[in-house]
């Protein structure tokens, strides 16, 4: 499947939406080079990073066109916080749709695209509200998807949420860059398991206070978080999102960056994976995603 097929899908048709999402769940699974939740990526080729989405389906369609997965099997996309946008429609968030585009564009490029668990997805999931300039997008989701799949609505969701629990947690790369969606918080460091990308994730690794939740909440990191996780996960700079970038990127500490792809300013940071980076090397790597034609 062309990344041209896989935007052709019909959003509307929810036979059509379970099944890519079934499928991509499937394959996000048996991905070559998956250990538990941590998928290792060789030194060798290109990466594009994004940073947090939220439903914005125009830097969807310039991370898909800057990442040229076409060009060669060694060209690779990270996507992460997909839905939950600000555009609602009659209180209804249809992010669902993006949701279901990233799936077929998955199952387009099995071996190259791939998916990190976020707070939102995580959010969604597990039914707990989170609250937006006053509205709980977990319930405005759910509004979406009745919307849409009527009496199809429970089954939609079940395959959602067999999607989203196939996430994986990191990217690593063998130049040492680690891609996350966050780190654990530093008073939630002493207790987080540094063992839980390797393996598939539990219900007490899900839910609050388990590791998965700490590592997709966690916020204001300090320099010490970074330096004992990477020690523990072998690297040595952190690509992350969930916090806010106003401009499209943020920096904390000496090896961690973050990452917004989610507005007018927001980014995408191609690496050349056969490259050892450092924080300044990678700052100079970002290309602004408005740059970006599509047509």
């Amino acid at each position: 499947m062309s990344s041209k097929r896989s935007a052709e899908l019909d959003t509307r048709d929810s036979g059509a939406v379970m099944d890519v999402l079934t499928r991509a769940a499937e394959a996000n699974l048996a991905q070559a080079g998956r250990r538990g939740s941590v998928l290792d990526l060789p030194s060798r080729g290109r990466l594009l990073i994004s940073g947090d989405l939220h439903d914005h389906g125009m830097n969807f369609q310039r991370l898909v066109k800057l990442a040229e997965l076409d060009r060669s099997p060694d060209h690779h996309l990270i996507l992460h916080e997909l839905i939950h946008g600000p555009g609602l429609i009659n209180g209804c968030d249809l992010s669902v749709r993006l949701l279901a585009r990233v799936a077929a564009l998955k199952l387009a490029y099995p071996a190259q695209v791939h998916i990190m668990q976020a707070n939102h997805d995580l959010a969604q999931m597990l039914g707990e509200g989170i609250l937006k300039e006053g509205i709980n997008v977990v319930d405005a989701f759910e509004e979406g998807i009745a919307y849409l799949y009527d009496h199809r609505a429970d089954d939609v969701r079940a395959a959602m949420n067999r999607f989203i629990r196939s996430y994986l947690l990191a990217v690593r790369c063998g130049n040492g860059v680690m891609c996350c969606h966050s780190l654990p918080s530093p008073r939630k460091l002493e207790h987080f398991d540094s063992t839980v990308i390797e393996r598939l994730p539990t219900e007490d690794d899900l839910e609050n206070p388990g590791s998965v939740y700490q590592l997709v909440w966690g916020r204001h990191h300090t320099q010490k978080v970074a330096d004992v996780l990477g020690e523990a996960w072998g690297v040595r700079q952190f690509v992350l999102g969930h916090q806010p970038a106003e401009m499209g990127y943020e920096i904390e500490g000496q090896t961690m960056l973050i990452l917004a792809s989610d507005h007018n300013h927001g980014v995408g940071l191609p690496i050349d994976l056969s490259r050892a980076y450092d924080r300044d090397a990678l700052i100079e790597q970002i290309v602004p995603l408005a740059a970006v034609s599509v047509g």
